[in-house]
């Protein structure tokens, strides 16, 4: 099981995408205060997906529209955290 943390930027398609594994994923990736609390912060544009699946190929599959922009993850944690 894992849970997916997802910032998405309606305008562009970018995203953030961070992966908790094991068998809190769901609620670890829920209770990541420091991800989830500088989100309004960054624009009106960006909205927060928790997502709890079996894997993340499969939340790629279900949730794509999540996953059709650019990858902006190493660029931004640091902002995130």
């Amino acid at each position: 099981m894992v849970g997916v943390l997802i910032r998405y930027n309606r305008r562009n398609g970018d995203r953030v995408v961070k992966v908790f594994d094991g068998p809190n994923g769901y609620l670890d990736a829920s209770r990541d205060r420091g991800f989830l609390r500088d989100m309004g912060k960054i624009g009106t544009d960006w909205e927060v997906a928790v997502i709890g699946s079996d894997s993340l190929e499969t939340v790629k599959r279900t949730h794509s529209r999540y996953f059709s922009g650019h990858d902006r993850t190493r660029e931004l944690e640091a902002r995130f955290s």
